[in-house]
């Protein structure tokens, strides 16, 4: 991972078909919630490119085929398939698309090949979409432009990334300690008890302490559990998702009976007619 790179420039060589498979199953293994599946690749060779190039050019209003994608002997078009889902929303359905291309151009990079992720304005044009025969329900997220990598190439000069500005905590999570510490110190300076300090205050230098008067000093909140407002939350979105699959079997088999009972009328022995 540390020395991956993209390649912009590749050899005509280029996995066979075998090989792309095993290494699309082992991209298959991203997180995918309910295992919709939400993606599918559509290989490019040949003059399934010339295709492309021409479907590039209308949706650029170009005459001649753009030769972009003759820049590479395998282009792999990257598909966002949206499933009907009640609680995997599209946004979360083309992450998993995504991440599957992605971790499939690491793949192709650790098995040996050159992989440049190539997108465009023309990406989600109509020609475009028609020349790789995507559904209403599709989306064209790119293409993995894969072929051999070049013996003589500059070398790689991405310096490493300081991850430090990328990681931190959430604002309450890291403010809730220096806050409550800020709120101790604030109440012993001005004499009065926290919480379990109820007829202790020393009201030194102010003459406002609680000694005496058997009240209870003035108390900070303690901190909210945000991990445990979320499991709620969590738990009760699963019960409401439960109760709405619920209602919705009821519904299906009550429009069952309504269709069964007129056919079962209807395929009665005169005999049983009503005279």
């Amino acid at each position: 991972m540390r020395a991956r790179r993209s390649w912009s420039k590749v050899t005509d060589a280029a996995p066979r078909k075998a090989e792309l498979l095993t290494l699309v199953s082992a991209a298959a293994r991203v997180a995918d919630h309910s295992s919709l599946r939400p993606w599918r690749l559509i290989e490019l060779r040949g003059d399934d490119r010339r295709t492309l190039g021409a479907a590039i050019a209308a949706a650029e209003g170009d005459q001649k085929p753009s030769t972009k994608p003759l820049r590479a002997p395998l282009v792999i078009a990257v598909v966002a398939s949206y499933r009907p889902s009640g609680k995997v929303p599209r946004w979360e359905q083309e992450a998993v698309a995504s991440g599957v291309a992605h971790v499939l151009s690491l793949l192709l990079d650790e098995a040996g090949w050159g992989v440049f992720w190539r997108t465009g304005g023309y990406t989600r044009s109509a020609p475009v979409a028609a020349a790789h025969g995507l559904g209403p329900d599709e989306d064209l997220l790119g293409w993995l432009y894969v072929g051999g990598k070049p013996e003589r190439s500059r070398p790689e000069r991405r310096k490493t990334v300081d991850a430090r500005p990328f990681v931190s905590r959430m604002p309450s999570a890291a403010a809730a300690p220096d806050d409550l510490t800020h709120g101790r110190d604030a109440a012993a300076a001005n004499g009065k008890g926290t919480k379990g300090d109820k007829g202790r205050g020393k009201g030194k230098g102010t003459g406002k302490g609680t000694k005496g008067k058997g009240r209870r000093g003035k108390t900070s909140k303690p901190p909210t559990d945000w991990a445990a407002k979320a499991r709620k939350a969590e738990t009760k979105a699963r019960k409401a998702a439960s109760r709405a699959r619920k209602a919705e079997a009821k519904a299906v088999a009550a429009r069952a009976r309504a269709i069964d009972g007129p056919a079962r009328a209807d395929a009665a022995p005169a005999s049983d007619a009503q005279p």
